[in-house]
């Protein structure tokens, strides 16, 4: 099950849907410490909602672009969330 960390994974996506960046700099922008952002983008990564592109540098995939899309109906004990981005997944391929 997805189980997601908000407000932290949001501005994760938030700020990943501007481009690609290092951990680090999410980390600062986010205005989180960067073990924080770190554990929070590999579970991320786990989920398939960001790519690690190598050397720290991370980008948002079209599964945390749906995830992002619908985050507000989001419930944190329900796989709902889950459940609607594979829905859209599939409808595209």
């Amino acid at each position: 099950m997805m189980l997601l960390q908000l407000p932290t994974d949001r501005l994760i996506l938030e700020e990943l849907q501007d481009g690609r960046n290092l951990g680090a700099n999410i980390a600062d922008e986010i205005d989180r410490h960067k073990k924080t952002a770190t554990k929070r983008l590999n579970q991320l990564e786990d989920y398939g909602l960001v790519r690690n592109i190598g050397r720290g540098v991370y980008e948002i995939t079209p599964r945390g672009e749906i995830a992002l899309a619908h985050i507000d109906e989001y419930d944190r004990e329900s796989d709902q969330l889950e459940a609607l981005i594979e829905s859209e997944i599939e409808s595209t391929e």
